[in-house]
């Protein structure tokens, strides 16, 4: 169904349970900014996105400056390592990670110990599609 159904209207009265509602957090559009910005080169903006959202979380906090201190380091690296840990925190019990870290390419890292193999890092394609697609497409490999 294409059909759009409120979120609001979507909860209060069962309408659009058939419809796969998407929502995502504004934090977690700014962070994947921020991400892209940094890997394009763009620190000034990804930093900008960054403490967008480190901002609403300084605001509650008792202590700001000791518990949420200003990211400012401009280079590459540090600053994608300081935008992975505030996706990890920031959506944190929301199931993002998983899939953030095979994104990212850090699973045989991260995941390896917890005896994750790299085929896991890619979907198997259902067999009635390859069947479907007449020969054209192949299974991944691994699967």
């Amino acid at each position: 169904m294409k059909a759009y159904v409120p979120f609001t209207l979507a909860v209060a009265t069962n309408q659009g349970a058939d419809q796969n509602v998407r929502v995502l957090r504004y934090a977690d559009v700014l962070l994947m900014n921020a991400e892209a910005n940094n890997e394009l080169g763009h620190a000034a903006d990804a930093l900008t996105s960054l403490e967008k959202v480190r901002a609403r979380a300084r605001a509650k906090s008792a202590n700001p400056t000791v518990d949420l201190p200003k990211v400012t380091t401009t280079d590459k690296d540090q600053l994608r390592k300081a935008i992975y840990h505030e996706r990890r925190v920031e959506l944190a019990m929301e199931n993002d990670r998983y899939f953030d870290v095979i994104r990212q390419g850090r699973a045989a890292t991260i995941f390896g110990p917890l005896g994750w193999v790299a085929k896991d890092s890619i979907w198997p394609i259902p067999q009635a599609e390859i069947d479907n697609s007449g020969g054209i497409l192949v299974q991944n490999a691994g699967w």
